[in-house]
């Protein structure tokens, strides 16, 4: 009886031990392991619009293209870079001077390293902006006839929420930075359009906000 008891136990033993040592790691894994962020989960780019200025401006006669690109790096952060370009003439308004004439155009790069809270790069986000400017103006009529260009450069630091649904994205950001401006001008009357063209670009400290629209792939 013992020895049958012994041989029972023996066998059992050795088909316990038989079994593929890796079948237990591998099952241990399935299940503490977390899953991997699927592509479609985390998509590795954003291309958004602004629709507010490009609705608002547009019809106000400002035609204007604000485009953020967001790229992936980790689950957590990601770099963006947003161009951005404003025109405007005096062939859209009704003046009464036929001879009179002016034309603006503003251009704009920004470059951004953002830092989601939660991996998945949706939720709360912190950006860091760096921010260049350029605008130039002409003017030409009987009383001035001048040109005028203003450059500013400088960090923004921007708090976001960005919502995705699918591969539909909606973001808000807003922030503070600061702007170190230069301008100069030429021609008749260039004191009042080198003022103009340091109105339309901020001196020192300037505030910034973004609402936009976008696909995510």
């Amino acid at each position: 009886m013992i020895r049958k008891l012994l041989l029972i136990t023996a066998i059992s033993l050795g088909m316990a031990f038989a079994q593929n040592p890796y079948e237990s790691t591998e099952a241990s894994q399935s299940t503490s392991a977390p899953a991997p962020v699927a592509p479609a989960d985390d998509p590795a780019w954003n291309i958004s619009i602004h629709p507010v200025s490009l609705v608002v401006m547009t019809a106000l006669g400002l035609k204007t293209l604000f485009v953020t690109v967001e790229r992936t790096v980790t689950p957590h952060t990601s770099v963006i870079i947003r161009p951005e370009v404003m025109y405007v003439s005096s062939d859209y308004y009704d003046i009464d001077e036929d001879d009179a004439s002016f034309d603006m155009l503003a251009l704009g790069i920004i470059g951004g390293f953002r830092y989601y809270v939660n991996p998945g790069h949706k939720g709360l986000y912190v950006e860091a902006e760096l921010q260049f400017a350029h605008v130039g103006l002409d003017y030409d009529d009987d009383d001035v006839e001048a040109s005028a260009s203003a450059n500013a450069f400088g960090p923004y630091i921007l708090v976001g929420w960005k919502f995705r649904t699918g591969r539909a994205t909606f973001s808000i950001d807003l922030g503070v930075g600061y702007n170190i401006m230069s301008a100069s001008a030429e021609g008749k009357n260039k004191d009042n359009a080198e003022e103009d063209a340091e109105n339309l670009v901020s001196n020192g400290f300037g505030t910034d906000i973004n609402l936009t629209f976008g696909l995510a792939f």
